[in-house]
């Protein structure tokens, strides 16, 4: 065990105490400002936070975005190995605590990368727009629907509705992140690692045209579309609009994923390094 937090506590710091990290939050955060700004210089004081968190979801820009957001982390196995690092960890921790350590790191690093943009981005918004939307009960309602567990601001507990939609999309970022340094395991090259989120990102959503993902399976579903994944677990348009079930759900399925990724990326790894020898 004591080998597995090494490893991880070595690729946090190398992601997160990094040049890499500052510039690809200040730059994420830079676009998402500029991605709202239209509607914060032309707003309303009606507009609560969700508002402008909800215009962010769904651009063509989140291509780029997730891209810049995943790079601090999706290097870590393509550097280790260039340098051959990974050989020396690797005898000393073993397959399967190097690439479960690396995974969750990874994914640790992306969402570290997106939880401090989302907090500097609320920042600069609160400064003109409020945590809700200024308007009579059926309005209020209206305009929340959409956003994830909008249940809680009914109930006076906004600030824990913001903190779990900020941690999903943390989660979210950590999912990709994960995908993309698996994928460095497969095909260990500079430039397809940097932009694999994309192509992820893109292959995905292309894919899902065919509805090919159960919606329990659908990262769209689990990380932007928070009112649907509601009704999946038994909630109605009449109800809370909040469940705390289907408010852990995309964390649980995050969590499952890296784990499945660490458990087959060892078994790749184990051929990698015999075809290396």
């Amino acid at each position: 065990m004591s080998e597995l937090f090494g490893v991880f506590k070595t690729h946090v710091g190398r992601g997160i105490l990094s040049v890499k990290f500052l510039l690809c939050t200040v730059l994420l955060t830079a676009l998402m400002i500029l991605s709202v700004m239209e509607y914060y210089n032309n707003g309303g004081a009606h507009y609560g936070l969700n508002y402008f968190f909800d215009r962010l979801r769904g651009r063509t820009s989140d291509y780029f975005m997730m891209m810049i957001t995943c790079f601090p982390a999706v290097m870590l196995f393509y550097e280790d190995w260039k340098s051959g690092n990974f050989k020396l960890i690797v005898n000393r921790a073993g397959r399967g605590k190097y690439t479960f350590a690396t995974v969750l790191a990874a994914g640790v690093t992306a969402a570290a990368v997106t939880i401090v943009s989302y907090l500097i981005f609320a920042a600069f918004v609160l400064t003109k727009f409020p945590l809700l939307p200024v308007a009579d009960a059926y309005d209020f309602r209206i305009s929340v629907i959409g956003f994830p567990n909008s249940g809680l601001m009914f109930t006076g507990n906004e600030v824990l509705c913001y903190a779990l939609y900020i941690l999903s999309q943390g989660a979210r970022a950590a999912f990709y992140a994960s995908a993309a340094l698996f994928q460095s395991v497969i095909i260990t090259n500079r430039h397809l690692t940097a932009i694999s989120p994309v192509l992820l990102y893109i292959c995905y959503f292309t894919l899902n045209l065919y509805n090919f993902l159960p919606e329990l399976l659908n990262p769209y579903v689990l990380f932007w579309n928070g009112f649907r994944l509601y009704l999946i677990f038994g909630g109605t348009q009449d109800g809370s609009l909040f469940s705390p079930i289907a408010a852990a759900y995309p964390f649980i399925y995050c969590a499952a994923m890296m784990i499945i990724l660490s458990l087959i990326g060892t078994k790749l790894l184990r051929v990698k390094m015999n075809k290396n020898i």
